[in-house]
């Protein structure tokens, strides 16, 4: 049993919980076009040094993430993210003296970069875990409806980045600073009414971090599933992050504006495939097979950008890859909660998020390598038929492509 009860009132809960996910997803936009565009576009950085301070953000998911979903499990959960949400202030802080006083540097944006990704470690299982604590029944649509909010948010944020030039720099990272306190007491209102119960006696925290693993492990279907996300964020999300402001930069001849325009389109593309799933879909019936067909199409979307497209194309080829990504995600989280027991789903959440996450650091260092040696678009090229090929292994070798009922682990 979860020492923590469970809500029984999905809609207001689940109202606030949305709202608090939407506020820490615009900050979130801000973040993900000002982080690499201050390596690219104003310290001039190279791709392996982009790659590398890309690594520094991710990094502590890899080193972290199962810890967190420890603290996650034996912590009032709402009241963890508001205590989390208020640490970003330390290295906005940060980032926004250094600003102030004209000494932004690579070695302080990866200072900031890990401090930041430690604590985001801390907060993504704990904010998964609360997911499924406000809401009742389908938890695909819950967790396309929370995707859909999560990425419509970042789309926003994205956009207003993209105006830096106009807005300044200080007032975005300020602007971020406050979204992200204020995400932190959202959350914690969306579950403050919930009774502690009675203190458990816990085993070690390595025992604790391992459990989660343990549980995966176990689990044919969970433990191929992994496997899928850590080629997802191996091959993908590492190669999104390094590439997309260098391609900006040295293949379009584009500033931080074009490069925002691709951000939002690859939002756009996972904001309509969720509005596609709420919608039209409902539920997918056949979960693993639809996962793996999203891979090999993300593959295959990679290998046409590759072949560099017109900027128009590009942007209907970066919209199509958000699709196809926006359906994995929501899939791969849903699958998550649904096959893992509510007692230690925060720790199997947090393996989900170290095989997303954990892999991506690896991934962004070997994309900036790779593009360093062989240019911007025979990487993409690289890493799309890497990962066409670890869709076909999966499709041939994995039970994710059979059909079967769902499968629940017992506490």
């Amino acid at each position: 049993m979860s020492p923590l009860a469970p809500s029984n009132s999905p809609t207001g809960n689940f109202r606030s919980y949305l709202q608090g996910v939407g506020t820490s997803s615009f900050a979130q936009g801000l973040q993900i076009v000002l982080f690499p565009w201050l390596l690219v576009g104003v310290l001039g950085e190279t791709p392996e040094r982009v790659g590398l301070a890309q690594m520094a953000l991710m990094l502590p998911q890899l080193l972290f993430v199962l810890w967190g979903g420890v603290l996650s499990d034996n912590r009032h959960p709402a009241r963890h993210l508001l205590r989390l949400y208020l640490l970003y202030n330390l290295p906005c802080f940060l980032l926004l003296g250094a600003l102030w006083l004209g000494q932004l540097s690579y070695g302080l944006m990866l200072v900031f970069g890990f401090c930041f990704g430690t604590i985001t470690a801390f907060v993504q299982p704990a904010r998964e875990s609360l997911l499924s604590r406000v809401v009742e029944g389908q938890l695909q649509q819950a967790v396309a409806r929370a995707s859909f909010v999560q990425f419509s948010a970042q789309s926003l944020g994205i956009l207003l980045a993209g105006y830096l030039d106009h807005i300044g720099l200080m007032v975005l990272l300020a602007g971020q600073l406050l979204l992200l306190t204020l995400s932190g007491w959202l959350l914690h209102r969306s579950l403050g009414v919930l009774a502690e119960g009675p203190a458990r006696r816990r085993s070690s925290t390595w025992q604790e971090m391992t459990s989660g693993l343990q549980l995966v492990r176990q689990h044919r279907r969970l433990r191929q599933l992994m496997m899928v996300v850590a080629a997802t964020g191996f091959l993908g999300f590492g190669l999104y992050l390094v590439a997309m402001p260098l391609l900006t930069r040295e293949v379009y001849q584009q500033g931080a504006s074009f490069f925002a325009w691709i951000q939002f389109s690859f939002m756009f593309g996972v904001i309509l495939s969720n509005l596609v799933i709420i919608r039209l879909v409902g539920r997918f019936s056949k979960p693993g097979r639809t996962l793996l067909i999203s891979l090999l199409l993300r593959g295959l979307f990679l290998l046409a950008i590759a072949c560099h497209p017109p900027a128009w194309l590009l942007f209907v080829l970066v919209t199509m890859w958000g699709g196809a990504s926006g359906v994995a995600m929501m899939l791969g989280r849903s699958m998550t909660h649904e096959e893992s027991p509510q007692a230690y789903r925060a720790r199997v959440v947090s393996v989900y998020q170290l095989a997303l996450f954990g892999s991506a650091p690896v991934g962004a260092w070997l994309s900036g390598h790779a593009i360093a040696a062989i240019g911007v678009l025979p990487a993409i090229g690289l890493l799309g038929l890497l990962t066409v090929i670890a869709a076909l292994v999966a499709i041939v070798f994995s039970d994710l492509w059979k059909q079967r009922d769902r499968e629940s682990l017992r506490s």
